[in-house]
């Protein structure tokens, strides 16, 4: 992706999406593809065996679907509004959450 610089008084602002917000932008999408599977488990086995376990996991999938659905617009639509050093954390956080959730899926399975 091209990087541009525009001058704000003796300040340099960066615009455009950086490499780490497309990797950030990314791995939201696939957690939350990974979370909707996530999802489909935990309500299959929730309406089989009507345990509260599941219907929590459930839900707690549910708000991290919503918390990747926020992570993938922020990077990668609302990118020239916040300051793009955190560029770098979003990535790593959203890498972490998608071996967590591997970790996850490979339990639940």
């Amino acid at each position: 992706m091209e990087k541009r610089l525009i001058a704000i008084g003796s300040k340099f602002a960066h615009t455009g999406l950086d490499t780490y917000a497309t990797v950030a932008t990314g791995m939201s999408f696939v957690n939350i593809a990974l979370l909707v599977g996530l999802i489909y488990l935990y309500a299959r086995m929730a309406s089989r065996t009507h345990a509260g376990y599941t219907y929590g996991l459930t839900i707690f999938s549910g708000l991290l679907v919503a918390q990747n659905s926020g992570m993938a617009y922020i990077c990668g639509f609302l990118n020239d509004y916040y300051n793009w050093q955190l560029s770098p954390y979003f990535a790593a956080v959203a890498i972490l959450e998608f071996a967590g959730l591997m970790v996850l899926l490979r339990v639940t399975l």
